[in-house]
């Protein structure tokens, strides 16, 4: 009788335990399960491909670079700092497209097909410093776009089809202003002809519109741009403002150092390259450059 006791105990102990181990199992798999949905709600666009989120220096950033992107996701967190959108494929800048993300200091759209931005476009932005439109489809902006930013100081322009008329006169305007020696730099006229080449930054107002123009807007004369790059552009490559300014052309397969170079870029890389010589003087304009990666080209000395 003793023995058939001490059985039944033992099995009903095991039994117990199995119940504790299997609802502990499943407590851990339905933890992993939240934990799981949680992540990828935040990780991801509305296209489906996974979005990096991290932090660096106590800032948080959001790196959404090259994901075929044609708007900004409505499910981003609200608090990002840094918003890195470059290479993608967004084309407009709509009313409110960044209104929500209240603390933003930089905004990346580099290297898209940007030609329109509405008047609102960066409303609720009072904090953002910096601003990259460079490499874009831009023909005409306005000063009252940048209304909304009071904190912009650094903002690049440049790499866009310019065509210097009338209705850019506000943004010249601004951009020649002494105090925002940052913003707009290196930016140059694409149309009409004879102001081709001619710098936003320097370029007279009443070579951009004459009393004639301004009395009658019909007088403008409208060029098609044509879009014409160096062989060796620097779109190639990308660009970063944070932590410091950085060119990253690594394995590119470039044959030769890509022209038109930022002068304030801080750190260059042209690592695992092609590259077999260097002209003299080749980095005689980038006067900012404290870093030089030359390394895996096979350069002759």
């Amino acid at each position: 009788m003793q023995v058939a006791t001490i059985i039944l105990l033992l099995l009903l102990c095991n039994a117990s335990d199995c119940r504790r181990t299997r609802n502990r199992s499943l407590k851990n798999n339905e933890r992993e399960n939240i934990l799981r949905r949680a992540s990828s709600t935040v990780k991801r666009n509305a296209q489906g491909l996974a979005c990096d989120i991290y932090t660096y220096l106590h800032e948080k950033y959001l790196d959404c670079q090259e994901r075929k992107l044609v708007f900004v996701a409505p499910d981003w967190p609200e608090d990002i700092k840094h918003m890195l959108l470059a290479r993608n494929r967004i084309r407009k800048l709509k009313n409110n497209m960044f209104s929500k993300y209240k603390v933003l200091k930089s905004l990346d759209l580099q290297q898209n097909d940007i030609s329109k931005i509405e008047s609102e476009a960066f409303y609720g932005l009072d904090k953002l410093t910096t601003l990259l439109l460079q490499h874009n489809q831009i023909k005409i902006l306005s000063e009252e776009i940048f209304i909304y930013t009071p904190s912009l100081n650094y903002l690049r322009l440049y790499d866009n089809p310019w065509h210097c008329s009338c209705e850019l006169e506000t943004l010249v305007t601004m951009l020649q202003v002494p105090t925002n020696r940052n913003l707009g730099n290196y930016a140059k006229c694409v149309h009409p002809i004879e102001l081709k080449n001619q710098k936003l930054k320097q370029i007279k107002a009443d070579q951009l519109c004459s009393e004639d123009d301004r009395q009658d807007p019909k007088n403008i004369k409208r060029e098609k741009p044509e879009p014409v790059k160096p062989e060796f552009d620097s779109s190639l490559c990308h660009m970063y403002v944070f932590p410091v300014t950085t060119l990253n052309c690594k394995r590119k397969d470039l044959k030769k150092v890509p022209g038109n170079i930022p002068p304030d870029i801080a750190k260059l890389d042209l690592s695992n390259n092609k590259i077999r010589q260097l002209r003299a003087k080749e980095f005689e304009d980038v006067s900012e450059l404290k870093i030089l990666n030359l390394n895996s080209n096979g350069i002759a000395y």
